[in-house]
């Protein structure tokens, strides 16, 4: 009887904390700043891709592009990134098709290691700050945007996403 009422209060705590946990979560409206239907904010980034270095700028968009910000440390970006990996391997090959995993706060030496480790094919751009991220949000990783040749964000997802586009 004493292992039954261990574990029925043992479920009610977990319950409770699942609750707890996600009544202080922002709402995701109140932390964008970047909307479907409004133009990229202009921005250059130095990347690392498969062949080397490069660089994406909103200015020379080339057709759909994706913008990923994450975190190597977060356990959504962790869940997330290999799904975003598998989208970026089937369109990479596509005519003007871009997309770039911006960092928000990380080096690159650990951005490299997680790259390695889970063999990831995306180009990053290691961001030592939120300099990046703060023209589309305050808070809330990983979230990925689709924008049109033109600069317009035409989906996004925040946190967990499949991308049906």
């Amino acid at each position: 009887m004493k292992s039954l009422i261990r574990a029925v209060f043992l479920v009610l705590l977990l319950v409770g904390c699942t609750f707890d946990d996600h009544k202080d979560s922002p709402d995701p409206d109140e932390t964008n700043l970047i909307r479907v239907g409004d133009r990229l904010p202009s921005f250059s980034v130095d990347v690392i891709t498969g062949e080397g270095t490069g660089v994406f700028s909103t200015e020379k968009l080339t057709g759909l592009t994706v913008i990923v910000f994450f975190h190597t440390g977060c356990s959504d970006c962790q869940r997330e990134l290999p799904k975003l990996n598998d989208y970026y391997l089937a369109h990479r090959d596509e005519s003007g098709f871009q997309m770039v995993a911006i960092a928000r706060e990380e080096q690159q030496e650990s951005i490299a290691a997680f790259w390695q480790e889970h063999h990831l094919s995306i180009p990053y751009s290691p961001q030592k700050d939120r300099r990046i991220f703060s023209l589309f949000a305050t808070q809330t990783i990983p979230r990925a945007y689709i924008c049109s040749a033109d600069g317009i964000v035409q989906w996004m997802g925040i946190e967990q996403f499949t991308i049906n586009y």
